[in-house]
């Protein structure tokens, strides 16, 4: 499968979900729901791959997407969430967005899926929830925080399915492009939990940006030598490189002008 029917398939996916939680209100006054690419791909790997693919099994991925656009608009609020119309409303969105998924999995009556992605959510949750806690954490337990915030949900899907396989790839190429966007944002000036939390942890903002460059140098080194150790056709292993090439900025560079 060549990178434009790749494109095309998760655009196909990306659409369907969007569709499928469509809500005028919502959209008017909220940013709507956000369904990312890189997880889309990573749901359907399986299917890139050329794995076995059943509609159930298609249905259960979109309705992942699904959970992670619900915990996504969940995020999206302030700790002031009563302030505002559009803050309130976000809220809204998110319960809205988890009512839709579980009427999918209902309608998938796959009462063992239900169970696992709802412990899986309550693990997110979890993760999401310590971030808010102030308490002192070492950059080791941030970054395990960071891994299962973004790829428990997709790893319960997996398991269920029998493609555990994935995991580890799916698990660094997640871990990096969440880092490359934490570093654009400490770069950019914005604050985002994790940020802060390297922050206090690291107690400079230079200091977490040298730990981000150097997390992200390691990561591009895993995923390179973790993608080889993969039979992916062609097509495929360099859809994924192409994944890891943009980030220009090594470590080495900023100690240069440290």
């Amino acid at each position: 499968m060549n990178e434009q029917l790749i494109h095309s398939k998760i655009t196909s996916m990306e659409i369907d979900v969007l569709r499928a939680v469509k809500q005028r209100t919502l959209e008017k006054f909220t940013e709507g729901p956000s369904v990312e690419r890189a997880r889309l791909f990573f749901l359907l790997l399986p299917y890139f791959d050329e794995k076995h693919w059943s509609g159930e099994i298609e249905a259960s991925a979109k309705t992942v997407s699904i959970v992670y656009a619900a915990l996504h608009a969940h995020d999206r609020v302030k700790e002031n969430a009563s302030a505002t119309k559009k803050q309130q409303l976000t809220v809204l969105a998110g319960d809205f967005y988890s009512g839709i998924y579980y009427q999918m999995l209902a309608n998938l009556n796959n009462i063992t899926m239900i169970q696992r992605l709802a412990t899986a959510i309550i693990k997110v949750s979890e993760k999401k929830a310590s971030f808010h806690d102030g308490l002192d954490r070492t950059t080791a337990e941030i970054d395990r925080s960071v891994q299962q915030i973004e790829t428990e949900l997709l790893a319960t899907f997996y398991n269920f399915y029998g493609f555990d396989k994935y995991t580890p790839l799916a698990t660094l190429m997640l871990s990096y492009i969440r880092y490359k966007d934490e570093l654009e944002c400490l770069q950019g000036g914005s604050e985002t939990r994790i940020i802060r939390s390297l922050n206090e942890t690291l107690q400079h903002p230079l200091h977490t940006e040298r730990w981000l460059l150097e997390k992200l140098d390691y990561l591009h080194d895993e995923i390179s030598l973790t993608i080889n150790s993969y039979n992916f056709n062609y097509d495929l292993k360099n859809f994924m490189l192409h994944q890891i090439t943009p980030h220009q900025h090594r470590a080495e560079q900023l100690t240069r002008e440290g």
